[in-house]
């Protein structure tokens, strides 16, 4: 979960809120309109932290509709992966930055919660600029970014690193040089900044599971979340692995967290539900659909979800319908939030420790 911090920075040492905002506008070239836009969200939603009461409303009333989604940023990237939904659906132009903040206002107008906001794309740190103001309206932020980029300092958000596979893997997913999978790792191997990596489990790269994380483990990152490859109608299973393997894969990684434990970012509850004997029956009413929302580049509404009306939903292996169903079901949404708090007060006693 995130907390408030000032985040930018700006020569002379760590400013007052007051003199960041200023320093801010003062930056920021355009009509009075813009300006005036952009001041309204810097200075209401430059500290949208999650507090008790919303445990407690949650846990009595659970997860509101549109709480829990993500927003394409770009519809551009510097990589071309194999696997890639996105690239799928041919997306030319995008909202600006100005537009962006006009839609968050509407949307705080109409009531729109603000909870978890995955900020994805294309590759989102190709705007920085919007990230950088549109995530104050968030509680909760997660930057899904192909780890190309210098990660920016942001303590107050989680980063999502695509990484599929070792050195060789990641090659043949992407098609990017060798070398650019050692400039990713050394982008996020920080320990100043909460990253984990996402690897989406294909044909291609199943099989250097267990050196992924021998060689990951070792590096500042928080852990491993898997998923699996969802294909688009029609597509064949070149990517897709079937029911039979990806349940001997799940049990895999279910024995490697013996060896990993929390390393592999998915509790044993959410691992189950990723079965076949429940996964289909959970995609088929997928609950992401209850508190969910997923807009495109242009600020529109995507459907069913983030990967478009093309995917194949009979043969999702997404993370999200199962991590929706932890957040939909109370007797999964209780534990859940039992150990996010956990977390929080480890990392804000951590922080106490170091200062």
């Amino acid at each position: 979960m995130n907390e408030c911090t000032n985040d930018i920075s700006i020569p002379g040492g760590q400013p007052s809120r007051m003199k960041l905002q200023k320093w801010c506008l003062s930056e920021i070239c355009g009509p009075s309109a813009q300006q005036k836009t952009e001041e309204k969200a810097m200075s209401d939603h430059s500290c949208n932290a999650w507090r008790v009461y919303d445990y407690i409303k949650i846990g009595l009333k659970g997860m509101p509709s549109s709480s829990f989604g993500g927003i394409d940023v770009t519809n551009r990237c510097n990589l071309k992966c194999k696997h890639c939904y996105f690239m799928k659906q041919h997306y030319k132009t995008e909202l600006s930055t100005e537009e962006w903040l006009t839609k968050f206002e509407k949307l705080k107008a109409g009531g729109f919660p603000f909870l978890i906001c995955g900020w994805i794309g294309g590759e989102p740190l190709l705007r920085k600029d919007l990230v950088e103001k549109g995530k104050r309206y968030f509680k909760s932020n997660i930057i899904f970014t192909n780890g190309t980029i210098e990660l920016p300092y942001w303590p107050d958000v989680a980063f999502s690193v695509s990484v599929h596979g070792t050195q060789d893997y990641h090659h043949r997913m992407t098609g990017a040089d060798r070398g650019v999978y050692q400039m990713i790792k050394r982008n996020v191997d920080r320990d100043d900044l909460d990253v984990v990596i996402a690897f989406c489990i294909t044909r291609l790269n199943y099989e250097c599971i267990e050196e992924m994380l021998k060689e990951w483990s070792h590096t500042a990152v928080r852990g491993i979340a898997f998923e699996f490859y969802t294909p688009m109608k029609g597509e064949g299973d070149e990517l897709w692995l079937n029911w039979d393997e990806r349940d001997r894969i799940i049990d895999q990684l279910i024995s490697l967290k013996k060896e990993y434990g929390g390393f592999i970012w998915l509790n044993d509850r959410l691992l189950r539900l990723m079965k076949s004997d429940l996964s289909q029956k959970i995609t088929q009413k997928c609950p992401f659909s209850k508190i969910g929302f997923s807009f495109d580049p242009m600020g529109k509404p995507k459907e069913p979800c983030q990967l478009g009306p093309d995917a194949d939903c009979s043969r999702c292996g997404c993370i999200l319908p199962f991590i929706s169903m932890q957040l939909t079901h109370r007797g999964q949404l209780i534990p859940e939030f039992i150990s996010s708090a956990s977390r929080r007060c480890l990392k804000a006693l951590s922080k106490r420790r170091d200062s």
